[in-house]
């Protein structure tokens, strides 16, 4: 596949991620519903290593849900000092 092709797939494949991870904001965790999306949002994460090697393609560019105290970006924590 071509890095054009993955890209357009990965584009595509955004607002239903950020959709998907917005609505685990609002369902009880662990009931079969949170389980499936969250099982899917994994999926699309997994298709995001393998297209263009990123699994954490999506995290830097999804705001975080509301209320999941979640930042947008991975926070690096320097355990040497």
């Amino acid at each position: 596949m071509t890095k054009e092709i993955a890209d357009k797939l990965l584009d595509s494949l955004r607002p239903t991620r950020h959709l998907l991870t917005r609505t685990l904001a609002d369902i009880p965790i662990g009931g079969p519903e949170y389980r499936q999306i969250d099982r899917v949002v994994q999926e699309i994460d997994g298709l995001a290593k393998i297209l263009i090697g990123d699994e954490t393609h999506f995290h830097r560019m999804d705001p975080p849900a509301p209320g999941s105290g979640k930042l947008t970006a991975p926070t690096v924590v320097d355990s040497s000092t």
